[in-house]
């Protein structure tokens, strides 16, 4: 433990509160960092940290100053500071040499302890994958991830942001899903994550985008996937373009289709929502985005996984999940597909989370297109709050083709 009186101590977890991602963490946690880490002493010119080296200690200067001498700039910095906190939570090369002016101390913290300390805030994690995204599409970064030339963020959510990027061989686009690192810090995250892509990698439907590659990187996973040109309806619904009834039902069977496999194959995606189901140019519907899929059963261990505005509630409770979550998850896009909003909450999370909760859904609101009796009814299945109560993808792929036969099954 090192030795300071409180006001001092006060004052360094005054500035651990300091930057991004650590603004998050509790005091206790803070606190802890301290006592874990080593209080060290510095000459005049001595090197904290080297540029291009794989050291991942944090450092808290706590007295004096230092020079972070970067490739085309140098910068003083005053106690007190936090230094290579980047590095250590990524786990990539340094990129600066930090060196002492005068005599300084500073508190050497071990990555392992910080990382301790990140897993402990789901809002940590995620303002950290914002940082890192940030840093990888920044004009003065390599802007490379792995062997892909990154070209720009294209989609932001909570289970992590998704890259348009280019193949270095073949010079074709692709997309890259980057996992959030809320999500690949867990304690059992790489395995997760390793045993599901696994699975998602064998998976050949044209309503399910290719997963066809996953690797690690900067603290976190990559999954890589073809491009594919089209819009989401997320996209449709932002430009307001209006579904037709026509149009509705095709969503529906398609998305319907694709869960069918997805389910038969024992994985849950977990995140259906309108930014995760594509139109392609030509029209066809493709499920995107696997970053919080899971295995049939799975539980969240209390931690809301997904979309509140789409989230079943078994999923909000963190109970064990099956394929009819996902069934619900599409019932509420296709509820906001038909009347203009999900079925509860809009953008208030705590409303949404409640209404799913304990509200009733109404089907009495004004409507964009007159979908008909059937439909609503068999929708208001589809999202019975209780998953005895409603179908399987199959049974409801089913159940809609014979309310409404208009839908046309398109060839395989």
């Amino acid at each position: 433990m090192i030795s300071a009186d409180d006001a001092t101590r006060d004052g360094w977890v005054a500035s651990l509160k300091e930057p991004p991602v650590l603004c998050h963490l509790a005091e206790s946690r803070l606190r802890q960092l301290l006592d874990d880490g080593e209080l060290r002493q510095y000459e005049d010119g001595a090197e904290l940290i080297h540029a291009d080296t794989r050291t991942f200690a944090v450092f808290l200067l706590v007295d004096g100053a230092c020079d972070v001498q970067r490739v085309d700039a140098r910068v003083r910095l005053h106690a007190p500071a936090l230094i290579g906190e980047i590095a250590a939570l990524t786990g990539t090369s340094r990129t600066a040499t930090v060196c002492a002016v005068g005599c300084a101390s500073a508190v050497v913290i071990e990555r392992e302890s910080f990382l301790d300390a990140i897993r402990s805030s789901a809002a940590a994690g995620q303002e950290l994958t914002e940082l890192v995204a940030d840093r990888i599409c920044a004009p003065d970064s390599i802007q490379e991830v792995g062997r892909f030339k990154v070209e720009g963020i294209i989609g932001r959510g909570g289970s992590g942001r998704v890259f348009r990027a280019r193949h270095p061989l073949l010079d074709i686009p692709i997309a890259l899903k980057m996992l959030s690192h809320a999500l690949a810090l867990l304690p059992d995250g790489p395995s997760t994550f390793i045993r599901e892509a696994s699975l998602l990698v064998h998976l050949d439907h044209p309503g399910i985008v290719r997963v066809l590659d996953a690797f690690e990187a900067h603290g976190t996973f990559f999954i890589v996937m073809p491009w594919i040109e089209g819009g989401t309806l997320r996209d449709n619904i932002d430009g307001k373009s209006k579904f037709s009834r026509e149009q509705i039902l095709r969503v529906a069977d398609e998305a319907l289709d694709a869960l069918v496999a997805l389910h038969a194959a024992g994985m849950v995606h977990r995140d259906i929502k309108p930014s995760n189901l594509l139109l392609t140019s030509s029209g066809k519907l493709v499920l995107i985005d696997f970053g919080i899929a899971c295995e049939c059963n799975a539980s969240s261990e209390h931690r809301l996984i997904g979309s509140p505005s789409y989230s079943s509630p078994e999923q909000i409770l963190g109970r064990p999940v099956d394929g009819r979550s996902d069934v619900y998850s599409l019932a509420c896009t296709l509820y906001e597909l038909v009347f203009a909003e999900p079925p509860f909450g809009g953008d208030e999370i705590d409303s949404a989370i409640d209404g799913h909760l304990h509200g009733t859904v109404t089907f009495d609101r004004p409507a964009l297109v007159d979908m008909g009796a059937p439909f609503l009814h068999w929708l208001k299945r589809c999202l019975s709050r209780t998953r005895i109560n409603r179908p399987s993808a199959a049974a409801a792929r089913a159940a809609l083709r014979d309310v409404s036969p208009l839908v046309i099954p398109h060839e395989r």
